[in-house]
């Protein structure tokens, strides 16, 4: 009861705001119970992404179950003790998300963390919780690609590619995204120079990507 008065007196406020902006005057104020249908909406919101969340993360268990197989004893620990705190916080994350695309990244995390959580540890997987929440589509395709472009180059041991490979990779790119030995499209479709860089930004913000200082002395 206390949780639903909060909720009322949320929904009061964000109705004073829907009635104040251009466009907005009649959504929730033509109906004859405007704060009571206000927080049905909002509620109805939260619940649908948890059901999609859930939908999605039975889907990626199940998936990547048939690939594994049998679950060894630490899995099964892991999974006892603390999968179901990333799930309770993958569920109060996914009622915050807009965008389902979101939602379903969380349920990728808990689907990997059921299967490999006892390796990565409930930390790492509680991180990627938090940056699947704060990458769009756009940073995830970038981040695709440079995975793909420099995945041979990777180091295990430094957990990361080498500056010159890096510098390499970048170097092959003119302005108009194009490599100049093969002449093929390189950037991700219909992706800019300015805006793949801005997604690497954002990326290094999140300690995905790190930058590296280019190469002066290449003789190209």
């Amino acid at each position: 009861q206390r949780q639903k008065n909060v909720g009322y007196a949320a929904a009061a406020e964000l109705l004073r705001l829907f009635n104040s902006v251009p466009g907005f005057e009649a959504v929730f104020g033509s109906v004859a119970q405007p704060l009571q249908v206000l927080l049905e909406t909002f509620q109805r919101w939260r619940l649908d992404n948890v059901r999609y969340l859930v939908d999605e993360t039975i889907r990626e268990v199940r998936e990547l179950n048939n690939r594994v197989g049998a679950l060894s004893s630490s899995q099964k620990e892991f999974i006892e003790n603390e999968w179901p705190r990333l799930v309770l916080d993958a569920v109060a994350k996914a009622q915050q998300a807009r965008a389902r695309d979101r939602v379903a990244r969380l349920a990728k995390v808990l689907g990997h963390a059921y299967t490999y959580g006892d390796q990565l540890g409930a930390d790492s997987a509680e991180e990627m919780l938090r940056i699947a929440l704060g990458l769009d589509e756009r940073d995830v395709r970038v981040l695709i690609w440079l995975c793909d472009g420099l995945r041979e180059k990777y180091v295990p041991s430094a957990g990361m590619v080498d500056h010159e490979s890096a510098n390499n990779f970048w170097g092959s790119v003119d302005s108009h995204g194009y490599t100049r030995n093969l002449g093929n499209p390189i950037l991700p479709s219909e992706l800019s120079v300015a805006v793949v860089l801005s997604c690497c930004a954002k990326l290094q913000a999140f300690g995905l990507v790190v930058q590296v200082l280019p190469n002066l002395y290449r003789s190209e």
